[in-house]
């Protein structure tokens, strides 16, 4: 009986880790699946124009001056590696027109995009693979705050087929390394608050020293790396601040001064961009606003909650498993009823974990959750992109509740259904991530500046030798950039900064006038004489018809 019990166990544990490996190898597969199939948005359009080394003004400057330009010498022009562009060029871009962007990540994309080429899925890809770095760092996390590796296989299963995971690993944007610097930072950070028994302590009292000063070394640099991938790195400072201060019972000891110093430390070495972003702050509240605090609580609660869910079943109105694309009564209370059953998860996840581990455990888990989420309803700045610490740490959470549920059950029917929820939980994941993924447009690509892109480059497409006009400054670059991936190669771009610019060109089957505005269309239609139709209005007239 004894010799079939064990048996029985040595074969659910090999069959548990086979089921593992599965399910990260099936999250590998979807991170790095059909990386050219959705829409190149407009962020990731103006992530190529930096690693182009060029500058919104330059483009301006150089081809938007009313003449013709082909949408294949657009993008090789700002869109791929320039020679008469360097790396230094990317950075200033940055400093002088998105300093809000930490540039770590548009440095490392830029050397990355020489060795393997300018196409979208290897632009993509560079976020993948960093992706990939999430799964050790979630698992060492794990370790370090519960010293145990079910936790750590359990959170690493869950974030491999998180929907949050997959779609921004397929995004040409920093996340998922700020993602990784997160998880690294807090798990190097908790080595180095723990304290070596006193055995240790005792016989090797030097040594031990120098071990500590180290890890609080690496942890500096961990800090400084995060500052420079993004900027949100400085909420993850603050909860680090917060759990030590709180840790120590506001003790004014060695503990939080070599907190205090390594912290100093990281903020020093990130000292440049600091001063890049005191120079320019005229120029960031002009292209995207300074935070604000806002005492509208309940209109930031509504969107976290949503993203809170998002993390382990996609159910966005804009593209979820649920319903795509459209809403409707049913489908609300759907996703309504979705929501409220995974709420009600993560609080008993939340109240588990405080009832059950030590303080420093959730403690820790708690600061990254509040200081997140507190900070981010303040300023208004509630997207799910923003919100990394906050998503990591309820994860952590959430493994952990299954995993103590599963092996501290009692009652055979009782770990029956908390197995049953993990498999619920983990299959609506992989769900959500296999159907975003054969999808053109997803939530994360929803924008206006992007949602329309498919459907005005088919009707572009469609023509024999089209002209495409429009007219605007900075911000137009990026929608023309981001369409262009759509536009048969060949199709005609007449850019202008001035309506009176635009001078039509004979030789054209078909001239169209992409997002104009009221001006440009004044100038064609009053001064010009032509005939303006509108042919593509989704809710705001994105395509028009010139003719004479």
């Amino acid at each position: 009986m004894n010799t079939k019990s064990i048996q029985n166990g040595r074969l659910h544990r090999i069959s548990l880790k086979i089921l593992i490996v599965v399910i990260l190898i099936t999250g590998i597969w979807f991170r790095f699946t059909n990386l050219d199939c959705k829409v190149y948005s407009f962020d990731e359009s103006i992530t190529s124009l930096r690693i182009s080394g060029y500058t919104w003004t330059e483009m301006v400057q150089q081809d938007f001056q009313g003449q013709t330009i082909s949408v294949a010498d657009l993008q090789r022009k700002y869109q791929q590696i320039s020679p008469e562009k360097t790396w230094w060029d990317t950075v200033k871009g940055l400093a002088t027109e998105e300093p809000q962007l930490s540039p770590l990540y548009f440095i490392l994309a830029r050397f990355w995009v020489q060795l393997f080429g300018p196409q979208v899925a290897t632009v993509r890809s560079l976020s993948a693979l960093i992706s990939l770095l999430v799964f050790p760092s979630i698992y060492w996390l794990c370790w370090e705050l519960f010293r145990s590796a079910s936790v750590g296989w359990m959170a690493v299963t869950m974030v491999a087929v998180s929907p949050f995971h997959v779609l921004y690993a397929q995004e040409a944007r920093p996340y998922m390394m700020f993602a990784v610097l997160v998880l690294l930072s807090n798990a190097i950070l908790l080595r180095a608050l723990a304290k070596p028994s006193k055995r240790i302590a005792l016989q090797n009292s030097p040594a031990t020293s120098k071990l500590s000063k180290a890890v609080w070394f690496i942890y500096a640099i961990s800090l400084t790396l995060g500052l420079y991938s993004s900027l949100l790195f400085f909420l993850v400072i603050l909860a680090h601040g917060i759990y030590v201060i709180i840790k120590e019972n506001g003790r004014f000891g060695k503990t939080l001064i070599t907190y205090l110093v390594t912290a100093a430390i990281a903020i020093i070495l990130f000292a440049p961009w600091i001063w890049v972003l005191l120079e320019n702050a005229p120029k960031i509240e002009a292209t995207v606003g300074l935070p604000r605090l806002s005492l509208s609580f309940i209109s930031s609660l509504k969107p976290l909650i949503f993203i809170t869910c998002r993390m382990f079943i996609d159910t966005h109105w804009a593209g979820g498993i649920i319903k795509l694309g459209s809403s409707n009564m049913t489908t609300n209370l759907i996703r309504l009823i979705v929501v409220a059953v995974l709420l009600l998860a993560i609080t008993h996840s939340i109240d588990s974990l405080c009832r059950s581990t030590p303080k420093r455990v959730w403690l820790f888990l708690l600061t990254a959750i509040g200081i997140t989420a507190i900070v981010l309803i303040a300023v208004r700045g509630v997207a799910d992109r923003y919100l990394v610490p906050y998503i990591l740490a309820i994860q952590i959470a959430v493994a952990y509740l299954f995993t103590a549920k599963i092996a501290v059950a009692t009652n055979p029917r009782q770990q029956k259904l908390w197995q049953l929820g993990l498999i619920a939980l983990i299959s609506s994941g992989i769900v959500s991530c296999a159907v975003s993924s054969q999808s053109q447009l997803w939530w994360n690509k929803y924008p206006s500046s992007t949602k329309y892109n498919p459907s005005v480059a088919a009707i572009v497409n469609q023509a024999q030798k089209p002209l495409v006009i429009s007219h605007g400054g900075n911000n137009l670059t990026g929608k023309i950039l981001s369409v262009s991936y759509l536009m048969n190669p060949q199709v005609q771009l007449l850019l202008a900064v001035k309506p009176e610019q635009v001078k039509i060109p004979d030789g054209f089957s078909d001239v169209f006038l992409y997002g104009a505005t009221e001006a440009l269309q004044f100038e064609l239609e009053k001064v010009q004489k032509y005939k303006i139709t509108r042919i593509y209005k989704p809710g705001g007239v994105w395509l028009w018809r010139v003719e004479k």
